[in-house]
């Protein structure tokens, strides 16, 4: 049973709530280092001891923002998945939609790999963690049916699937970083260089 707004329950989800959308403004608005927890409360009508409670710290707040926004990529990538496809269109059509997602949200997304590999601890942590877990889990479930059903030769699959998307990040860091232009075709085109090694023959 849901709890209703004016319930204890429902008191708190939207305290955290609140919480969370205020951080997440002025976190893409000043970085993490320039946002302090007091505009933080501020803007969200509460106390700083309120922000401790619900995230631990703030660099807990800042995970959590994080994990939030790669499960909304995760669950973008799914949605573009096509079911019945063979494991190679599948593969690519992954790679094709993990690259969609980050180009039409390029902002906060880059804003968030700018600040997670400054920051390290915590929110590193929980990128990678949610990065491996939701964000990459259909490639992995993909390539182990292309090796269960011998279209692929068989391997390790977390190694794989790490393979296939450091090649779309090596895309993506270098343009957030050094400002280099991402052409969809040529890390596709990586791909299926990788895919046809790894191939059964």
């Amino acid at each position: 049973m849901s709890s209703s707004p004016t319930s204890p329950g429902g008191r708190e989800a939207e305290v955290r709530e609140r919480i969370f959308a205020s951080a997440l403004r002025r976190f893409s608005q000043k970085g993490f280092a320039a946002t302090s927890l007091r505009e933080v409360s501020e803007d969200a009508q509460t106390t700083k001891p309120m922000i401790y409670y619900y995230f631990g710290s703030k660099e807990g707040l800042y995970a959590s923002i994080v994990r939030q926004i790669l499960e909304e990529m995760a669950d973008g990538i799914r949605s573009h998945m096509p079911a019945e496809a063979p494991v190679r269109e599948q593969i690519i059509a992954f790679c094709q939609s993990y690259l969609d997602h980050f180009l039409q949200q390029e902002e906060i997304i880059a804003l968030v790999l700018r600040e997670v590999f400054g920051l390290g601890g915590v929110p590193m942590a929980e990128f990678s963690q949610a990065l491996g877990e939701r964000v990459r889990q259909p490639l992995d479930a993909i390539i182990l049916r292309g090796m269960e059903t011998g279209v692929l030769r068989q391997d390790s699959v977390p190694t794989c699937a790490t393979a296939v998307t450091g090649i779309l990040n090596m895309f993506i860091l270098a343009h957030v970083f050094v400002g280099a232009e991402i052409d969809r075709t040529s890390p596709l085109q990586q791909v299926g260089y990788y895919l046809d090694g790894l191939c059964a023959s």
